[in-house]
C-alpha cells in the first residue's frame, strides 16, 4: 500500500525527463532545419527590426498584408539592390587593383620607391640597401592576388547560394513585417522579467541601437561615399574600392579613415602630384571632421551611446564569428546585451517596493 505514491513519484520524474528529452530532440533538429537558413533569416530580421517604424506608419493607412508587402519592396529597392551593386562593384575593383598595382607600382614609380627603399635603408639600422625591394614587392602581391583570385573563385561558385539565400530573406522580411506584433508578444512571454523591467529593457536596447549601431553605420556610410568621391575627384583608381575600406576603417576610435585617405594621399605627394595630394587631404579630412562633430551629435540627439571600441570589436568580432552578417549583428548583439545589464543594474540598484 505504501508503494503506490513512490512508483508514481517515479513515473512522473520519468515523464518530466523523457518530456524535456523529446523537447531539446525537437529543437534540435528545428534548429538543424533551419540552420542553412540562418544567415539569411538574420538579415531580415534586423532590416525589418530597423525599417519597423517606416512599416508601422504604413500600417496605418493599408492593410496589414498590403504594408508588409509594399515594405518589403521598398527596402529591396531602396537598400538591398543597391547593396548588391555596390558589393560587385567592390569586387571587380579589388580585382582590377590586384592585377595593375604591381605594373604600376613596378614600372611607373620605380625611381621614387627607390630612392625611398635607399634613404629608409641608410637611417633605419638592419635594413639592407642592396636588397631587391621590387622583388619582395612583386612577391606580395602575386601572393595578395592569388588570394584575391581564390576568393573570386570561391564567390562565384556560389553565385546560386546567394541568390536562393536572398529569396529566403526577401521572403521572411515580410512574414517579420506581418508578425512582428507576435513576434515580439513571444520575446516577451520567454523573457524572465516582470512586465515593467521587459518594457524599460526593450526601450534601453532600442535606444542603444537606434544610438549606437544605426549612428555608426550611417556615419560609416556618409564617409565612405564622400570619401570615394574625393578618390575620384583626384583622379585615383578603384574609388568605390577605397570608398568601401574608408567607411570601414572609419569606425576604428581616433584614427578612423585616416588609415586611408592619409597614406594615399602621401602617395600622391611622393609621386609629384602635390596639388592633387592636398586637395584629397583637405576634402577627406574636411568630411571626418564635419561628419565627427556636425552629423553624429545630430543622429544621437543627446541620446547615450556605446563607446566607439565597443562598437568597432562587435563590428571585426561580428565578422569573425558570423561573417558578413556580423557586420551589423556583431554591434547589435553587444548593445542588447549593454541594454540587459543597464536594466537588471538599476533594477537591482533600485530599493524595493513596499506595501503601504
Amino acid at each position: 500500500m505504501t508503494a503506490a505514491p513512490s512508483t508514481n513519484a517515479t513515473t512522473t520524474r520519468l515523464t518530466t525527463v523523457v518530456s524535456y528529452g523529446v523537447l531539446l530532440l525537437l529543437i534540435y533538429l528545428v534548429f538543424r532545419i533551419c540552420e542553412p537558413f540562418l544567415s539569411a533569416l538574420g538579415w531580415a530580421a534586423i532590416l525589418a527590426t530597423f525599417f519597423y517604424p517606416m512599416h508601422k506608419r504604413l500600417a496605418k493607412r493599408l492593410s496589414s498584408v498590403q504594408a508588409s508587402v509594399v515594405s518589403t519592396l521598398a527596402v529591396t529597392i531602396l537598400l538591398i539592390a543597391p547593396a548588391i551593386l555596390l558589393t560587385t562593384l567592390f569586387v571587380r575593383q579589388a580585382v582590377s587593383i590586384s592585377r595593375g598595382v604591381q605594373h604600376s607600382i613596378v614600372e611607373q614609380h620605380a625611381p621614387v620607391i627607390a630612392k625611398g627603399w635607399s634613404w629608409i635603408a641608410q637611417h633605419v639600422p638592419g635594413m639592407d640597401p642592396n636588397a631587391d625591394i621590387f622583388e619582395t614587392l612583386e612577391q606580395g602581391i602575386e601572393k595578395q592576388a592569388g588570394f584575391l583570385a581564390e576568393r573570386l573563385g570561391t564567390i562565384l561558385k556560389n553565385i546560386a547560394a546567394f541568390v536562393f539565400d536572398l529569396f529566403v530573406m526577401i521572403f521572411a522580411m515580410f512574414y517579420f513585417f506581418r508578425d512582428a506584433g507576435k513576434i515580439l508578444g513571444a520575446v516577451r512571454s520567454i523573457l524572465p522579467f516582470d512586465a515593467a523591467h521587459q518594457e524599460a529593457m526593450i526601450v534601453q536596447i532600442r535606444e542603444l541601437i537606434s544610438a549606437s549601431v544605426t549612428t555608426s553605420m550611417a556615419v560609416a556610410a556618409i564617409q565612405g561615399a564622400l570619401g570615394g568621391l574625393g578618390f575620384a575627384v583626384v583622379g585615383l583608381p578603384a574609388p568605390v574600392f577605397w570608398g568601401v575600406a574608408m567607411a570601414f576603417f572609419s569606425l576604428i576610435p581616433v584614427v578612423g579613415s585616416g588609415l586611408i585617405f592619409v597614406p594615399a594621399s602621401l602617395w600622391l605627394g611622393f609621386t609629384g602630384h602635390w596639388g592633387r595630394a592636398v586637395l584629397l587631404l583637405a576634402i577627406c579630412a574636411g568630411i571626418s571632421t564635419i561628419v565627427d562633430n556636425v552629423v553624429r551629435p545630430l543622429l544621437l540627439g543627446g541620446r547615450t551611446e556605446l563607446s566607439g571600441l565597443v562598437i568597432f570589436i562587435g563590428v571585426v568580432g561580428g565578422v569573425n564569428l558570423f561573417g558578413m552578417l556580423g557586420l551589423v549583428l556583431g554591434p547589435i548583439l553587444v548593445a542588447i546585451a549593454a541594454g540587459v545589464l543597464s536594466v537588471y543594474r538599476e533594477s537591482a540598484e533600485s530599493p524595493p517596493i513596499t506595501a503601504g
